[in-house]
């Protein structure tokens, strides 16, 4: 039962990570050592291929310097995965909070 429910739980992983790559999503996910957030370019049975951006050293001009840099994580060693799945504008928020504050009122 336990590998079932552990197989499920890794297609599901999987879904998710496909479909951000598949969107060009960014996602956010803990493994037992350290988190990560960017955009996976890559996905095979066992490791997931993620693109970060980290800032770089600033050099003698204002500008900032960003760093591209690639991870390649084992998928068996994600514990958790967050990802947008709406965006809202500001009026839209405020819509639904005033529809939830006035169903609740009722």
């Amino acid at each position: 039962m336990g590998k079932k429910s552990d197989s499920q739980a890794s297609s599901l992983l999987c879904q998710r990570l496909k479909a951000a790559l598949h969107d060009g999503i960014e996602v956010w996910f803990e493994t037992r050592d350290k988190s990560y957030f960017g955009v996976p370019i890559g996905l095979d049975r066992d490791f997931v291929e993620v693109l970060i951006l980290v800032p770089g050293s600033e050099d003698d001009s204002t500008e900032h310097i960003f760093q591209r840099v690639t991870w390649v994580v084992r998928l068996s060693a994600i514990s958790a995965i967050a990802y947008p799945s709406e965006y809202w504008s500001t009026d839209r928020l405020d819509s639904l909070l005033t529809k939830s504050a006035i169903n609740n009122d009722t």
